[in-house]
This record gives structure tokens, C-alpha cells and sequence, in this order.
């Protein structure tokens, strides 16, 4: 009878793991130029994306893993990264998402949380939307609602190496961003509002420099809040990244008025370039970041692509 118990035991257990295995998807998206995107249903993640060299060949710009277990010890790279609730934790990228729709070109994910989750008092509505554009922009749309207040701070884990190579450094890539300040953190890594002048400071990319020109003059690499200059604006560039080897540029467009730049320490193989929503918007008046009952959260981000360099990335 016990083993009996056991071998039903273990039936319904490997039931439930293929199961939760099966929940797990992945979507392809292709533009029509061959740039490819792959997008997990399992914290509705960018896994994969690729660029085409100056030669045409289409590599990878991204950080991923090839085994999706390993999402399970680094659970934010790639993700859609969500802080809410009364607790302000991320708990959504450990979540399987419902697939809303797709096709070749986009696919949009949804998340509803449970009651109480995070603390919060009702339940938070999340759509994510990936497109890939024959632009060969990847946009990245984000829609929240709240049946309760709440406090929001959303963001990615995209992690990016315009070289081809995931192992190679970046420390030679070109990183010009549109701001003046910084916004500075707590020791609870919490914006605090308060912003600094970056001018002639190793945090100063206002004209394009090597990743690597200054990184040793900081404390651990890069990993800073900077206020941009056109909040309002998304038809100004937040950033632009260039990898000359490669011939790859990345232009960064975002609808949200703080870009959080992490290399993840001075030896650099990948850079985050971060929209979050908070700051000032061109008004200087402070962004407030609760979102309430009826109200409607949108956020967009554009990763646009190319391998004519903007002008400003080719001046000596």
C-alpha cells in the first residue's frame, strides 16, 4: 500500500510539473528585415534579440541564459520588473503570465495578482506588450490598473552587449545620455528626489565617451539615476549606445523622465539603460508614482537600432 502511495505520489507530482512546464512559452517574433525577438510567457521576458552588424550578420545584443533554470536564481534579467503594494516588492517576474495575443510581430502578456499580494488591498491589472517593428525598433508597452492605491515603480531587467558577444567587455562602447543630473538614492536605494549637476564628473555623458574612459573613477561601475533633459518628450533620444567594432548603435526612447543606467561593477560585459517613472517632468514639477482605482498606468519604451550611427555618436 505504501509504495502504492508513493507511485501515486509521484504520478500526480510529475502531472503538476509538466504541467507548470507546459504554462511556460515561448513566443518568436520577426521583423521583416530577419531581427528576431523571443519573448517568455515566465515573467514576461525578453530572452533573446538580435541586430544586424555592419555587415548584415544578424548576433545577439542581449544577456540570456540558455537553460531556463537559470531564470530561476536570476530571475530579473530580462523581465518585466514591477514594484508595487504596500511591501514595494518585484514578485511578477517569478510569475507565468496569460497570453493575451500574438503574431509574427508583436505579442502582448497579462498578469492579474492575487488579493493581498505585496500587501496591497485589491488586485493589480498588468498588460505587457512586446512589438518588433520593421523599423527595427523593439517597443515595450506597459498598461497597469488598481482595484486599490498603490505606490508603482515599473522597469526592465534587460541587460545589453551591442558587440555580438555576451563575454565581451563593453568598457569600448559609446554611451551618450540626455541629461545634466543625476537623480541620487538613499541607502535604501530609493530615489530621493534631490538632484546633482554631473558636469566634468565621471557620471557626465552629455557628449558621447567610452563605457570604460572613467569607470575606474567610480565606486563600483556605473549604477546611477539620470534626470533627462526632455521628460515630456518622446521624440528625443534618452540615450544612444555604439559599439564600433560592431558598427551596432542603440537609440533609447522612453516615455518616462528618469533613465537608470547599471553596468553591474567596473569589468563590464553588459549595461541596463533603465526608464523608471519618477523625477520631474519639463515643468520641474515632481513625478508622483501612486496609481489609484480608474486610473490607468502607460508606459512605453522603444529600443530602435541601427547601423548608421546618429550623428552625435560619430563626433571626435
Amino acid at each position: 500500500m505504501k509504495h502504492l502511495h508513493a507511485i501515486l505520489t509521484a504520478a500526480m507530482l510529475g502531472v503538476v510539473l509538466c504541467s507548470y512546464a507546459q504554462e511556460q512559452k515561448l513566443f518568436r517574433l520577426v521583423n521583416g528585415n530577419g531581427m528576431e525577438a523571443v519573448i517568455s510567457n515566465y515573467g514576461a521576458r525578453l530572452v533573446s534579440l538580435t541586430a544586424h552588424n555592419w555587415n548584415g550578420r544578424l548576433e545577439p545584443v542581449i544577456k540570456g541564459y540558455v537553460n531556463k533554470e537559470e531564470y530561476l536564481k536570476d530571475r530579473s534579467l530580462g523581465a518585466t520588473l514591477i514594484y508595487f503594494g504596500k511591501n514595494n516588492e518585484e514578485t511578477l517576474s517569478g510569475k507565468t503570465w496569460e497570453l493575451v495575443s500574438s503574431d509574427n510581430q508583436s505579442v502582448s502578456l497579462r498578469y492579474v495578482t492575487a488579493e493581498g499580494e505585496n500587501g496591497l488591498d485589491g488586485k493589480l491589472n498588468v498588460t505587457v506588450t512586446y512589438t518588433l517593428s520593421d523599423q527595427n525598433a523593439l517597443d515595450v508597452d506597459y498598461r497597469i490598473a488598481t482595484t486599490a492605491e498603490t505606490r508603482l515603480e515599473v522597469t526592465n531587467g534587460i541587460c545589453f552587449n551591442l558587440s555580438g558577444e555576451m563575454h565581451r567587455s563593453i568598457l569600448k562602447q559609446h554611451l551618450w545620455i540626455d541629461a545634466f543630473q543625476t537623480n541620487t538614492y538613499n541607502q535604501q536605494r530609493r530615489l530621493t528626489g534631490v538632484l546633482q549637476r554631473i558636469r566634468n564628473t565621471p557620471l557626465d555623458f552629455t557628449k558621447p565617451r567610452e563605457i570604460g574612459e572613467r569607470i575606474k573613477r567610480t565606486h563600483n561601475g556605473y549604477d546611477n539615476a539620470y534626470q533627462l533633459r526632455h521628460p515630456d518628450n518622446m521624440q528625443k533620444p534618452a540615450a544612444i549606445l555604439f559599439d564600433a567594432q560592431s558598427g551596432r548603435a542603440m537609440t533609447v526612447y522612453s516615455s518616462e523622465p528618469t533613465l537608470s543606467i547599471n553596468t553591474y561593477g567596473k569589468e563590464s560585459c553588459g549595461i541596463s539603460l533603465q526608464p523608471l517613472h519618477a523625477g520631474y517632468n519639463s515643468g520641474m514639477e515632481k513625478i508622483g508614482n501612486e496609481l489609484h482605482p480608474g486610473q490607468v498606468f502607460h508606459g512605453a519604451t522603444v529600443f530602435f537600432f541601427t547601423t548608421d550611427p546618429p550623428l552625435i555618436m560619430r563626433a571626435k
